[in-house]
């Protein structure tokens, strides 16, 4: 499929694309593919040939990996205008090291990595966009692990609800979870029977109120200052 108008608006304003010259961007889009996923559609395995990076024009792709006794670990959920798999292009060996799958019906947007290098050589300032992007992400992680390996089931859910938060000027806060529980536990290392305590403990304590999936937080400072004083063994 060839990309719509909209499609290459929305492209050519995400940061990785917008510093490059004009006959860059051209070229740059006229070798992108556009895609389109059923839901629980593969759209890449990991240890395939990396030979391009990917941007989200619609719907939600679920990155995960398989360990060696076949589980899955559920890396990160990639909303529409973001990319993925950008960073391959730059690692000696050009395999993808995570699988991707369609969570709803998606359409992506498939540039090539070997022409997008060329470019970065010429353009600097692209070049530091793309590692301010690349140290974001990388940090993101770095804090997942840390909430992973230090914090309780219930720590880690109450943090994932305020992560979710859009508007942090105010102190309480409305929203609805985007994802299925079972998901949201998949991405927080615990089991869906866990999550559901986690759920029950804070609304116990008065710190959020639940009906199906949309959730209140009465004080988003409450919550995190009730988890950051607890010990790891409180769930």
């Amino acid at each position: 499929m060839t990309l719509t108008p909209q499609d290459r608006k929305q492209l050519l304003q995400h940061p990785i694309l917008a510093l490059l010259p004009e006959q860059a961007q051209a070229d740059l889009l006229s070798d992108t593919m556009c895609r389109e996923y059923p839901v629980h559609a593969l759209i890449l395995r990991q240890d395939d040939r990396a030979e391009r990076f990917f941007f989200v024009l619609e719907g939600k792709v679920k990155l995960f990996r398989i360990s060696a006794d076949g589980k899955e670990k559920v890396v990160e959920i990639i909303q529409a205008g973001n990319t993925f798999a950008e960073a391959v292009m730059f690692m000696q060996k050009q395999v993808y090291p995570v699988c991707a799958e369609a969570l709803e019906p998606v359409r992506i947007a498939a540039l090539p990595n070997k022409l997008m290098l060329n470019f970065l050589q010429d353009n600097p300032q692209t070049c530091l966009h793309l590692l301010g992007h690349l140290s974001i992400r990388l940090h993101q992680r770095l804090d997942e692990l840390e909430n992973l390996t230090l914090q309780n089931a219930t720590q880690r859910f109450a943090l994932y609800l305020v992560g979710q938060v859009k508007d942090r000027k105010k102190d309480h806060a409305e929203l609805d979870l985007m994802l299925p529980k079972g998901l949201i536990a998949a991405r927080l290392s615990i089991k869906p029977e866990t999550l559901s305590r986690a759920m029950a403990t804070l609304r116990d304590r008065g710190l959020i109120e639940s009906h199906a999936r949309h959730i209140r937080i009465p004080s988003v400072e409450k919550l995190l200052n009730t988890f950051t004083l607890e010990p790891q063994g409180v769930s």
